[in-house]
This record gives structure tokens, C-alpha cells and sequence, in this order.
């Protein structure tokens, strides 16, 4: 009955959602929060869910990586997913932090050096996210 359902097809799922809701944070539910609500206030919140959103993340792209690693020929999807889930984790650990501290220090200089590491990371996951998920729709 669900003879397409398996390991592979579940990752591919997995790198889907995760290519979606990186997309739908970075290009509608953060402009939307600077839309809607006074800057001071869009900051104060977002500085309370980045690390939630860098750490779901990373549990996320950890999920395919774990679907796939019973397979022999997925060596490239297991390890980028990995690598992904390591740069989450980097980003909630040292870049939030490292944001907020410049933020505080009002060192704008500092923090739109950080804010723009912090684009770019995020930029090139949800690349290798797009990557895994073309090579595994395939």
C-alpha cells in the first residue's frame, strides 16, 4: 500500500519543510514583524526567537541527515545537512550573542558587520538546503 513510502522519500520531506519555512522566515515573517511593529519592539522580539529559530533548525536538518545515513550512496545530502545543522548551531551559540552584545554597546557598526555575517550564513545554508533538496527530488 505505501510502497513509495521510505527512508528517502522522508528525508526528502524533511529538506522540503526545512527549505519552506527558511524561506517563509527569512522573506515573510521577518519583514512582516518590521512591518507591523515599532522597530524597537520588532528588534526586542526577534532578539527573543533567533535562537529558538537557529536551534529548531538545527534539529530539522539534523532529521534527513539521520534518514539518510542507512544509505551508502547519500554521502554528500548526509554531510551538507550536517554542516547545516553545525552553522545553526554556530549562529545560535556565538552570532545571536555576538549581535546582541553590539546591539546593547549601541556599536552599529559592529552589529550590521554581524548582521551581515549572519545574512550571509543563513543565505548559503538555505543554498545547500535548495542543493540537497534538487539532488534529492531527483
Amino acid at each position: 500500500m505505501f510502497d513509495w513510502l521510505n527512508l528517502h522519500v522522508l528525508a526528502l520531506v524533511a529538506v522540503a519543510a526545512q527549505f519552506g519555512g527558511m524561506g517563509f522566515f527569512a522573506f515573510l515573517f521577518t519583514p512582516l514583524v518590521f512591518r507591523y511593529t515599532e522597530r524597537e519592539d520588532a528588534s526586542k522580539f526577534l532578539r527573543q526567537v533567533f535562537p529558538v529559530y537557529y536551534r529548531v533548525n538545527a534539529g530539522l536538518a539534523i532529521v534527513p541527515a539521520l534518514l539518510l545515513a542507512p544509505g551508502q550512496s547519500y554521502v554528500v545530502e548526509l554531510v551538507t545537512m550536517l554542516s547545516v545543522a553545525a552553522t545553526f548551531l554556530f549562529s545560535a551559540r556565538f552570532i545571536v550573542p555576538a549581535a546582541n552584545r553590539a546591539r546593547e554597546a549601541g556599536n552599529d557598526g559592529k552589529f550590521k558587520a554581524v548582521h551581515r555575517f549572519s545574512v550571509f550564513l543563513h543565505m548559503a545554508q538555505w543554498i545547500a538546503v535548495t542543493v540537497i533538496l534538487l539532488r534529492l527530488a531527483q
